[in-house]
């Protein structure tokens, strides 16, 4: 292909990379985004954090430390330098971040075609203005179930490893075809490259011969260097992984939505997989509805009667006997078979737990498989059924509008929904209406960012409405799902204002983990704005009887004994454990004093106020009160020098009041 025929083709892919997404230019950060970029403290840090994120495991910087919530770890390190580049240049602005997106699919759609049409030199078009090679390349390239991967920016790292990949496979060719040396170093470095972009990378060791062998003459022992580097490239890649992530595969968090088969048997597990794998195929062939949440539980567990694993099971025989069948004829569909199950194969669930039952950028880079297939079936099967000549280009011209219409159509109104965080969960919560993933996210971005928006009460009622509805959903999905029970009880704050009907919810996250920080600390923000003091003194020892530990909450229940119960006995006990959890919390201390003074056990209350005046000294309440302890042992010099030193900090205090 000359150079001016490449410029024009790449000319066709960024004119229609453009129309296909750029409506998605204006789009804010949306979901992962969160993961990878606003909320990663690596990726803030922009230039000065790349090596932190060479280093590191990708959540390390949203997390703060190494979590094992997936397995065998995440590293992806090259699309999280890119996005601490474009973080030291556009700051939290998410436009550069989507133009490359956008410029990056459509480098990915020239390079399949560039590809395709060295490999695909003998088969010649029915239709001379547009070759086989384009068609394949241009259902790859329009397709709607690619959305999530372009509109989403952290998608950044399907497309990288995408376009470092087709690199790859073509310097292979070309050292076959040349035998020079140099090619054998860069597609070791092509190679090495995809797979810092993502580790499904690693299929391409398949691919590469899989595609060599179908389109190829060469002997096996001219390709045995070309693959002897790329196999040294993915074992140092391997060896740099290890030493950052830890290698093997392991366990998943123990929770739902890390592990969506954590409530089935084996026999159900693999039944739902292979329900997935045929939920695939139906998203190639019919690409809607679309949705983020194919999380517990908009995938139902299924045993092996369901009616669709059996057409799933037929679906995939039949695909198998097809790419056996045709292995040995170097067959399209064949070769079309192999790269599909291949490059899907890592994120299938059948090799090892990928912490989700399927999502639709697993199937980014599989989908060329389905490309070649439908453009086969168009422009060498239809022919078949439809002799003549002149009939069979007007229903090819039909089906091919047909297709670039409808696909259009569904990627430009789905690049729609992935506007923000608020478009996607409000919308796709329709979609997966039992999925819990998008139920919470929806409540949650409701709850925290349209009801403080709201410009009436109605308003406002009427979105807390919506935020619990979705949060109802997601609870009755999934009961223990902690996000969701720590939303509501801020959504049932929020309605009531009353600690009746948030606490059973925050106590409920306390038996799934009495550590849970934000639903400790929750707690006793809510319960001191309850007015309710019996229900209060309750709830409190319930929290307790869950996490015994709190000191706030013992010196809360110390202080509510106290000040609206008289209970001074009471009081003294609470406070004295809270300050047995935390000897040195000045505000323990403090009412710890002030408690001992009431209860007239003046030596201790000096004891205490003086250790909390060591940790305050410029409260002036604190001196009043020591004075008057050291007045009442008799210590009356003591006294004046620290009611002294509080008329210091503050004048207005009347000293006539006090007998010393």
């Amino acid at each position: 292909m000359k150079i001016g025929e490449s410029l024009k083709h790449f000319l066709l892919f960024f004119v229609l990379g453009f129309i296909l997404y750029g409506n998605t230019l204006k789009h804010e950060y949306t979901l992962d985004d969160a993961l990878v970029i606003t909320e990663n403290d690596f990726t803030k840090k922009g230039f000065s954090g790349i090596w932190d994120q060479l280093s590191n495991d990708q959540f390390v910087g949203f997390y703060g430390m190494k979590k094992d919530l997936v397995s065998g770890g995440r590293y992806r390190p090259l699309s999280m330098v890119v996005f601490n580049i474009q973080y030291a240049i556009a700051g939290e602005n998410p436009f550069l971040g989507h133009l490359c997106n956008v410029l990056t699919y459509i480098l990915a759609g020239f390079l399949l075609f560039y590809l395709l049409n060295k490999l695909l030199v003998n088969y010649k078009s029915p239709i001379p203005w547009l070759s086989f090679p384009l068609l394949i390349s241009l259902i790859w390239f329009f397709h709607p179930i690619h959305t999530e991967v372009v509109a989403n920016i952290k998608g950044l790292d399907e497309m990288m490893a995408l376009c470092a990949e087709l690199i790859c496979l073509g310097l292979t060719l070309k050292y076959l075809n040349s035998n020079k040396p140099i090619y054998l170093l860069l597609t070791a470095i092509a190679y090495f490259i995809a797979l810092l972009s993502k580790e499904n990378a690693i299929t391409w060791l398949a691919v590469i011969p899989i595609t060599v062998y179908f389109f190829t003459n060469h002997s096996f022992k001219k390709v045995i260097p070309a693959y002897a580097v790329l196999l040294v490239s993915a074992v140092v890649w391997f060896w740099v992984r290890y030493q950052v992530v830890g290698g093997g595969i392991s366990d998943v968090a123990d929770s739902l939505m890390n592990d969506p088969f954590l409530e089935s048997t084996k026999s159900e597990k693999y039944a739902t997989i292979v329900l997935t794998l045929g939920k695939y195929l139906q998203l190639l062939v019919f690409p809607h509805p679309l949705t983020y949440d194919y999380y517990p539980k908009h995938i139902p567990i299924v045993d092996w009667k369901n009616s669709l694993v059996i057409l799933s099971i037929i679906a995939y025989g039949f695909m198998a006997f097809w790419a056996i069948k045709g292995f040995l004829k170097k067959n399209i569909l064949s070769y079309a078979i192999f790269i599909y199950a291949i490059t899907l194969s890592i994120a299938s669930n059948l090799i090892f737990p990928i912490g989700a039952f399927m999502n639709e950028r697993f199937i980014f880079v599989s989908s060329i498989g389905f490309a070649i297939l439908l453009a086969y079936l168009l422009y060498y099967e239809l022919p078949k059924l439809i002799p003549s000549q002149k009939t069979f280009k007007t229903v090819s011209y039909a089906c091919l509008l047909i297709i670039g219409v409808l696909y259009s159509a569904k990627t430009i109104t789905r690049n729609l929904v992935w506007e923000n965080n608020y478009t996607l969960a409000t919308h796709d919560a329709y979609v997966s209406v039992n999925g819990a993933k998008s139920n919470v996210m929806a409540g949650g971005v409701i709850l925290e960012d349209k009801v403080p928006q709201a410009k009436t009460p109605e308003e406002r009622a009427e979105l807390l409405d919506r935020s619990i509805m979705h949060l109802n959903r997601a609870i009755t999905v999934y009961p223990e799902y902690i996000d969701a029970l720590v939303l509501m009880g801020n959504a049932q704050w929020e309605k009531t204002k009353s600690a009746r009907y948030v606490m059973p919810y925050y106590l409920k996250v306390l038996q799934i983990n009495p550590y849970h920080t934000n639903t400790l600390n929750n707690i006793s923000i809510i319960l001191e704005q309850e007015k309710d003091i019996d229900y209060k003194i309750q709830a409190y020892h319930a929290a307790l009887g869950i996490n015994p530990n709190q000191y706030l909450y013992h010196l809360n229940l110390g202080r509510t004994y106290g000040q609206h119960k008289n209970d001074l006995v009471k009081a003294t006990s609470y406070i004295e454990t809270a300050r047995q959890l935390a000897p040195n919390n000045y505000d323990v201390l403090r009412n710890l004093g002030i408690v001992y003074g009431l209860s007239q056990q003046f030596n201790k209350s000096v004891e205490v106020l003086e250790k909390a005046i060591s940790l305050q000294p410029n409260i002036a309440n604190n001196y009043v009160d020591i004075a008057v302890s050291y007045y009442n042992i008799g210590q009356v010099a003591k006294a004046q020098e620290n009611i002294t030193k509080a008329i210091q900090i503050d004048p207005k205090i009347d000293r006539s009041k006090y007998p010393f």
